[in-house]
C-alpha cells in the first residue's frame, strides 16, 4: 500500500480509507488536524492511486481487501494496539467488513457517510426503480467499457459530486493544485480498472436472494461507532444511515448540516470536532436502536 502518515508512531493509530474516486488526499484535513495527538495513515486503497492495481476483478474481493489491510496493519504496528479506524463510502463499506471480520483489532470506527453494506445493498435491491437508478452497477460487469467511460469524462466524478449536493461545498474551496493532483490520479484507462473491480465483486444476485431469507437479529459489532453523515447528501438519506445502527451495539450519530457526500472535506473542522470528541469518549451513546428513531424523526443538526 502506498500511504501517508502524519503524527507520532508512539500515538493510537487513525486509519483512513477513502470513498471511490478518491485517494489517500481526501483526508488531508484530517492528516494536518488530527495528528496532534494521534498517528494518522491514510492509504491509497489497492488499485488507486501509488498503490499496486492488479488487473484480475478477483483480487478486489471483500475477504480479499480485508486481509490484506489486516497484514498492513500487522506489518505497520510493532505491536497488537488497537486502532482507531475511518472509513467514507467505499472506504466504509470497506471499514464496515473489517470490523467485523477483525472487531480485537478496533477500538473505535468511524464511518462517514456509508450505511452498513446490507443496509445499502438491500436498498440497490428493492425494486425495479432502484436497479434502474443503480444500473451502473451493472453496467460495471462489462470489460473494459466502464473503464473507457471515466477516462472520457475526466474529473466528471468530482465535479458532479459538489455542484449537484446543494451543500456548502464549492469548487472554489479546491485549488488548482488540488484539482491536478486528482485529475493526475485518474487520467488512464488503468487507473480506473481496480476501482471498479471493488464494484465486479459485490454479491447483488446472491444479496437479493439471501435478503427473502432473512430473519431474527442482526449481527452487531462489539465495537463503539460514530455514523457521521451530512443533511443534503444527494447520494445518501438520513433513514439508510440510521438504520446501519441495528449493526452497532453501541453507537453515536452526528448530522454535519450543509454538507454533502464528503462532510470531512466539506467542512473539516466541524467533523474533525467530532471525531476528537468521539475518540476522547466524550460523546453520548445511544444503546438501544429504539432510541435512533427519536433522532431521525427530530434531527439535530451540527454546524
Amino acid at each position: 500500500y502506498n500511504y501517508v502518515e502524519s503524527g507520532s508512531r508512539r500515538q493510537e493509530m487513525i486509519l483512513c480509507l477513502h470513498d471511490f474516486g478518491d485517494f489517500w488526499y481526501g483526508w488531508r484535513n484530517q492528516l494536518r488536524c488530527l495528528s496532534h495527538s494521534n498517528w494518522v495513515v491514510a492509504l491509497d486503497l489497492k488499485g488507486f492511486g501509488e498503490t499496486k492495481k492488479p488487473f484480475i476483478a478477483s483480487k478486489y474481493k471483500d475477504e480479499v481487501v480485508v486481509e490484506q489491510l489486516k497484514q498492513f496493519i500487522d506489518v505497520l504496528q510493532e505491536d497488537d494496539k488497537q486502532i482507531v479506524i475511518i472509513g467514507h463510502g467505499l472506504g466504509g463499506y470497506i471499514a464496515w467488513k473489517f470490523v467485523e471480520k477483525y472487531p480485537s483489532m478496533v477500538r473505535k470506527f468511524i464511518s462517514i457517510s456509508t450505511p452498513h453494506p446490507r443496509i445499502w445493498l438491500k436498498h440497490v435491491m428493492r425494486s425495479w426503480r432502484s436497479v434502474i437508478e443503480n444500473r451502473w452497477l451493472y453496467v460495471c460487469r462489462l470489460p473494459f467499457l466502464p473503464e473507457m467511460e471515466k477516462v472520457a469524462n475526466d474529473l466528471e466524478v468530482f465535479y458532479k459530486r459538489f455542484k449537484n449536493s446543494n451543500s456548502v461545498m464549492n469548487q472554489s474551496k479546491y485549488s488548482n493544485l488540488d484539482k491536478e493532483d486528482y485529475k493526475y490520479t485518474v487520467s488512464h484507462t488503468t487507473d480506473w480498472q481496480g476501482p471498479i473491480n471493488y464494484f465486479r465483486n459485490f454479491p447483488l444476485a446472491d444479496f437479493s436472494r439471501s435478503v427473502l431469507k432473512e430473519e431474527g437479529p442482526k449481527p452487531c459489532i462489539p465495537v463503539e461507532a460514530l455514523l457521521i453523515v451530512g443533511n443534503v447528501d444527494p447520494e445518501l438519506s438520513l433513514d439508510r444511515m440510521s438504520q446501519s445502527a441495528e449493526y452497532a451495539d453501541r453507537f453515536a450519530m452526528q448530522i454535519v448540516n450543509g454538507t454533502g457526500h464528503s462532510p470531512h472535506q466539506e467542512q473539516p473542522n466541524v467533523v474533525n470536532k467530532h471525531i476528537t470528541k468521539f475518540i476522547k469518549d466524550e460523546v453520548s451513546y445511544m444503546p438501544k436502536w429504539s432510541s435512533m428513531m427519536k433522532l431521525v424523526s427530530q434531527p439535530k443538526f451540527s454546524s
